[in-house]
């Protein structure tokens, strides 16, 4: 029997399809005057921006000159939020042309973040290669102190601790405490940092490269000059080290006397709480 083929039902025709309506026209209207206003309330945004910033004036932005009112109050406003971060420059430039380095950086750097704290945090760089020299150092120097203040919390490595391991000491991992920023200067700022903190008169630094390991504890910030030995073992213990590998390099740079070295720089570091009490071993190096 031969198979029957079944055809498919034709498909329904709605009773009644839907009609798509066109907007009226003043409807249309109605959207290109919101779409018109969004632009100029955008350029109108970007306008004040700028001349608020010291960017090129906008002459037309405000008949009556109140936004260079409000210019004005937040130049000041920034003015004091970076002479506040960075004192010690302030104080090693001079008024007026702490004032000149202030305009020529928020020119070029205006704030975008919602934080006046980041407000002066590209000033080292912006320094950097300029007049003079030194400057740049110096306000790395401070910005360093501003980073470490609002670094996490963190518990010390305790002496106790280290007393009480023994033949495990050389596998002990050293690293600073995450409040902490290893600071390389090309020039003698930190004197000048601590000369103007105790009330001297400012100097021209000398041009010397040594290294600052700034850290906090508790809540106070402090900052310290490394030895020559220490400063090359700075950076490998800021990604954790194991006590016998720092032993190796001072092994190299003293010879016979670098175990009593080694003992003496960890022990001035664990009075100065600047080792971190709970390093992750993978931070060591293999």
């Amino acid at each position: 029997m031969a198979a029957r083929a079944r055809a498919s039902p034709l498909p329904r025709r709605p009773t009644s399809a839907p009609r798509r309506v066109a907007p009226s026209r003043p409807a249309c209207d109605a959207q290109l005057r919101y779409n018109r206003a969004m632009t100029d309330l955008a350029d109108l945004e970007r306008r004040f921006y700028n001349r608020v910033v010291g960017r090129e004036p906008e002459g037309d932005l405000i008949g009556t000159g109140d936004v260079d009112v409000y210019a004005r109050m937040y130049a000041s406003r920034l003015y004091d939020t970076l002479a506040d971060d960075y004192p010690k420059l302030r104080a090693a430039l001079g008024e007026d042309r702490f004032g000149d380095v202030v305009t020529c950086f928020l020119r070029a750097h205006p704030p975008t973040s919602f934080t006046l704290r980041d407000a002066g945090l590209a000033l080292p760089a912006f320094l950097r290669g300029g007049d003079p020299a030194w400057a740049a150092d110096l306000a790395a120097l401070e910005r360093a102190r501003i980073e470490v203040f609002d670094g996490p919390d963190s518990v010390p490595l305790a002496q106790d601790h280290v007393a009480g391991l023994g033949e495990a000491l050389p596998e002990l991992v050293l690293a600073w405490v995450p409040s902490s920023v290893v600071v390389p200067l090309a020039w003698t700022v930190d004197d000048l940092w601590s000369a103007i903190e105790d009330g001297q008169p400012p100097f021209e630094p000398a041009h010397e490269a040594r290294v600052v390991l700034v850290w906090r504890r508790d809540i106070a910030v402090l900052h310290r000059t490394l030895d020559v030995d220490e400063a090359r073992l700075a950076p490998q213990i800021a990604h954790g080290a194991r006590f016998a590998e720092v032993c190796d390099v001072l092994g190299e740079l003293h010879g016979e006397a670098a175990t009593a070295r080694a003992v003496e720089l960890l022990l001035r570091w664990l009075q100065a709480a600047t080792l971190d009490g709970s390093p992750d071993p993978a931070r060591a190096s293999d």
